[in-house]
């Protein structure tokens, strides 16, 4: 199952996929104005960014 990739979703009740996949808007639901995703890996937010 999606349990393995999703172990560092801080708020699994709103995570509808894997925490790299949620929106901006989901995000900003789940932890206010972060600067980036919490429950992403840093490595994993870096590359988002570049893309």
């Amino acid at each position: 199952m999606s349990e393995e990739k999703s172990c560092c979703c801080q708020k699994p009740e709103m995570l509808k996929g894997t925490p790299e996949k949620c929106s901006p808007e989901t995000i900003k639901q789940c932890h206010g104005d972060q600067p980036s995703h919490p429950c992403v890996p840093e490595k994993q937010n870096a590359k988002e960014d570049k893309e």
